[in-house]
């Protein structure tokens, strides 16, 4: 189950500058490893997605795709875990569920606001809330206590709302001003989305869909029947095993057992090169989005030369500042792609093939844009073409209705 996810994205989060927004806050708690199977020792109905009458308006149970298609597993040595019935196809979603409690992003801190939540659920609900991991924070109430334990975080996907401009409410009496009254983000807590266990190489993607109130899971590939639906609660998909398992044992209690962390073979002893690897692409791309945006190595701050003329003036091999500080960004440019492209390859190579690879394809676009049209493949068209590599990859991990899959669409209409 998961042991503790305190404002910690629970799906595994490419930390590049134009990367979905993540909350960081950490609480230590202990729980139980994950690994890549193990002995059923109880088959438990997998019902356990009861919607929150506070939040889904119609309490009335409806089939979900977790009832067919997962069962839940207590296990000898890490508690509760999901298993598949059935061969699950990539881009299925596999759980969808309303939340016990959401919370806006103001509210997290606030302990008050999420006992609020919790007496305003049924009796049911509060009893399977009740049933959730308790990783026991210290100084916090149980019912606090559990929501940090379990709770996933929706930054990337709840927007900012604004209060309904002033006699347009449809009473002809305006109650509001039309200035934003929330700045989006937040997080929620599943009964059934509790459940799934951590793998640094997971085989699901968490995403919220705010239009209908749904914390989600998508197969992110071909997941076999009999296998654990894994996730993963670490933003720092680029850190060795001997890092995650430092913060895990510290931030959740427990040592994962995947295969990047336990190598059944020799191509999983290498992942550590991998991930090694994936960082020094990641640092060499944050390098150089500074230099970008910084102008290169401009002297002056100004985009003069350093003795004050101005940017127009020639230097001594006869450009100007502004045709060599042209050539000093395509420079960093090409750099950019050819470590983004390395880092594309690296996830692939990894099977990290969820939210850092769209987030790749997302940077490789920009920095294709960059480059300009007169310059080989670079460009609009090569924009486009990784653009569309996103699209392919959000469509399986988030979905055609989801709003980053929307954006992405309209961008490639309006380039066509």
């Amino acid at each position: 189950m998961p042991l503790e996810k305190a404002m910690i994205s629970s799906f595994d989060q490419l930390s590049l500058q134009e990367s979905e927004p993540v909350s960081a806050k950490k609480v230590a708690g202990a729980g139980t490893s994950t690994g890549a199977a193990a002995a059923a020792v109880k088959i438990v109905p997998s019902r356990h997605s009861v919607t929150n009458t506070s939040h889904s308006g119609d309490a009335s149970f409806k089939s979900k795709p977790q009832d067919t298609l997962l069962e839940l597993v207590n296990t000898p040595d890490r508690g509760m875990a999901v298993f598949t019935r059935r061969k699950i196809k990539a881009g299925t979603t596999v759980v969808a569920e309303r939340p016990l409690i959401l919370l806006d992003k103001d509210k997290e801190a606030d302990w008050a606001a999420i006992e609020h939540e919790f007496a305003a659920l049924s009796r049911t609900d509060q009893k399977t809330y009740l049933r959730l991991w308790d990783a026991q924070k210290s100084r916090m109430s149980r019912v606090v206590s559990i929501y940090y334990s379990n709770c996933h975080n929706c930054d990337a996907f709840i927007k900012a709302r604004t209060s309904q401009p002033a006699g347009q409410n449809g009473e002809g009496q305006g109650e509001g001003d039309g200035r934003v009254n929330n700045k989006g983000g937040g997080s929620a807590i599943g009964a059934f989305c509790s459940r799934l266990n951590h793998s640094c190489v997971p085989n699901v993607q968490f995403s919220y869909d705010q239009a209908s109130n749904e914390m989600r899971f998508r197969a992110i590939r071909d997941i076999p029947k009999g296998k654990e639906v894994c996730t993963n609660y670490d933003r720092g998909v680029f850190e060795v095993k001997a890092h995650r398992q430092q913060k895990q044992l510290i931030h959740y209690g427990f040592v994962c057992s995947c295969d990047a962390c336990q190598p059944p073979t020799e191509f999983w002893a290498k992942s550590d090169d991998r991930r090694r690897a994936m960082y020094e692409a990641f640092r060499t791309v944050q390098a150089c989005e500074k230099r970008f945006g910084g102008g290169g190595s401009r002297s002056s701050g100004g985009g003069g030369s350093s003795d004050g003329s101005s940017g127009g003036s020639r230097s001594s091999n006869g450009r100007t500042m502004k045709e060599k500080e042209s050539v000093e960004r395509r420079a960093v440019v090409n750099q950019a792609l050819t470590a983004l492209a390395k880092l594309e390859a690296l996830l692939l190579k990894e099977g990290l093939v969820g939210l850092p690879l769209a987030n790749t394809y997302r940077s490789l676009a920009k920095w294709a844009e960059r480059k300009g049209d007169g310059d080989g493949d670079g460009g609009v068209a090569a924009a486009t073409q990784w653009k569309r590599k996103e699209l392919e990859v959000c469509l399986v991990i988030f979905g055609e209705q989801a709003r980053r899959t929307r954006e992405i669409e309209d961008t490639l209409k309006r380039a066509d």
